[in-house]
């Protein structure tokens, strides 16, 4: 499920800025790589991501927090693993991206247990369900809608950011020269915002078009998205304001969890909610 869903959303509704160009990738690993690159202006990010762009030397400024993961991200055991901890020792499939990196090691901070306490096989998202039915793993760390079909074939969710509120956040990053009071960036708030309206009051017709874009049934679309708290665009930039603003407190965790060394300020994306909201 797509996350920035809602600018897609805004597109089909005819309520995307004709001055704008709407680019879908595969992964966010290729959205990083383009945003690197200079093929992209702005891009949409876990906030983890933004803050391994900081750390790898990439200047870019994050103007709004997009969305904050409530269920759509998960550790799933086999059904006779009734805890974490059960996984302690054994193999766990980790998509090779710093989200599952995360998951996985607030997962293990939960349970009072090391990072090294699992055997983590990296692999790409296309191999966690092959890897999986395979059997070659006890847990899983996955992403909805994969994590409904992990549930159907009889895993059992562990931990979940349903209960984890600001682990995993979405984010809009820019690149350098551009500000959130740029007529373009506004442009993207104000998509944003449409889109999500639409979403809040999501009728079938419009579900199914999105479902099928994205290769799924209705059903599981709509029980993905139920798993996403969308942001309005005036309260994500809000999230950023102040000497200490509220997404600190997630930055702060990432940190420690990712192993930022050394930790501050100096290596960190820059955060600019605009001068006005």
């Amino acid at each position: 499920m797509d996350r920035y869903e809602p600018f897609v959303v805004a597109r089909e509704s005819g309520e995307w800025p004709a001055s704008l160009r709407l680019v879908e990738l595969g992964s966010n690993t290729e959205a990083v790589d383009a945003f690197i690159e200079g093929r992209l202006d702005a891009v949409g990010l876990t906030l983890d991501e933004s803050l391994r762009l900081a750390w790898q030397g990439n200047d870019h400024t994050v103007v709004a927090v997009l969305s904050d993961s409530r269920g759509g991200d998960a550790v799933l055991g086999r059904a006779d693993h009734a805890r974490v901890a059960d996984l302690a020792g054994q193999t766990v499939l980790v998509e090779d991206t710093a989200v599952g990196q995360l998951m996985l090691g607030a997962a293990l901070e939960d349970a009072g247990l090391p990072l090294s306490a699992v055997r983590a096989r990296r692999v790409q998202a296309t191999r966690l369900p092959i890897g999986w039915a395979a059997g070659e793993a006890a847990g899983v760390v996955a992403y909805s809608p994969l994590i409904e079909r992990l549930e159907a074939d009889g895993a059992k969710v562990l931990f979940s950011t349903r209960d984890h509120p600001g682990l995993v956040l979405d984010v809009l990053v820019v690149r350098p020269g551009l500000s959130p009071d740029d007529p373009a960036v506004r442009a993207l708030f104000i998509a944003w915002d449409a889109g999500k309206r639409r979403l809040d009051t999501l009728d079938e017709p419009l579900a199914d078009v999105l479902a099928r874009g994205l290769g799924m049934p209705a059903a599981d679309y709509r029980a993905a998205m139920s798993k996403v708290a969308l942001i309005p665009s005036a309260e994500g930039r809000a999230m950023l304001a102040g000497s200490a603003p509220p997404v600190l407190a997630s930055i702060e965790r990432i940190e420690r969890l990712l192993g930022n060394d050394p930790p501050g300020e100096a290596r960190r994306p820059r955060l600019d909610p605009g001068a006005s909201r």
